[in-house]
């Protein structure tokens, strides 16, 4: 007598097979998710790689900065009381002679970001072309300067024999408050660092 399949059984049937279908679909799906992309994909940031280090000409002008407003200024008191930083837009030659005028072109866009990024634990840090529009040269003391600040300028870094190099500086705070000097830098420990001066050193 042949045998008869019933529509139970044929139901039974497909639906293990769907089961098993599904099961296979699901396990490739999780196996898919469970698997870790490593690599950046396109607009992300790549996890291992740092930011370029700033340029050499930032780290000598920023360490000399540092220098001259937390160690050397007239009011050189932690925390200091200076409430900015005017920094001549450009190369001023005599500097140390507190002659602080700019007479090379303007830092470009590059230093200057650099230099500001450095300055984060000073006061905020201004370029300036025309330095002369913030003073009050009649005041006294900390008081010559819009907002409590200092002018500062920067002489072009020169490059000694001995790997040093030196950086004129000035800063100009009233007619009673200024500062001109050189400063004597030296890269050690992967770092510029101020070492001494050199030269004449005026005070007003």
């Amino acid at each position: 007598m042949p045998t008869v399949t019933s529509p139970l059984s044929m139901l039974s049937g497909v639906m293990g097979i769907r089961a098993v279908a599904t099961a296979l679909v699901l396990a490739v799906a999780l196996a898919g998710c469970s698997s870790t992309d490593t690599g950046a994909g396109p607009g992300q940031l790549d996890p291992t790689t740092s930011p370029p280090a700033p340029s050499e000409q930032s780290q000598i002008y920023s360490a000399a900065l540092h220098h001259l407003i937390l160690v050397d200024n007239p009011f050189a008191t932690a925390p200091t009381p200076v409430g900015y930083v005017y920094l001549v837009d450009g190369p001023a030659s005599r500097s140390s002679e507190m002659l602080i005028v700019a007479d090379g072109l303007q830092f470009d866009a590059d230093l200057k970001n650099e230099i500001t990024a450095q300055a984060v634990d000073l006061p905020p840090v201004e370029f300036v072309a025309e330095p002369q529009l913030r003073a009050r040269s009649a005041r006294l003391g900390l008081t010559g300067v819009d907002n409590d600040g200092v002018i500062v300028g920067l002489a072009p870094v020169e490059r000694q024999d001995d790997g040093t190099v030196h950086v004129g500086a000035g800063l100009w705070c009233g007619i009673d408050c200024g500062l001109g000097l050189t400063y004597v830098l030296d890269h050690a420990d992967g770092q510029w660092a101020v070492t001494g001066t050199t030269g004449p050193v005026s005070i007003s």
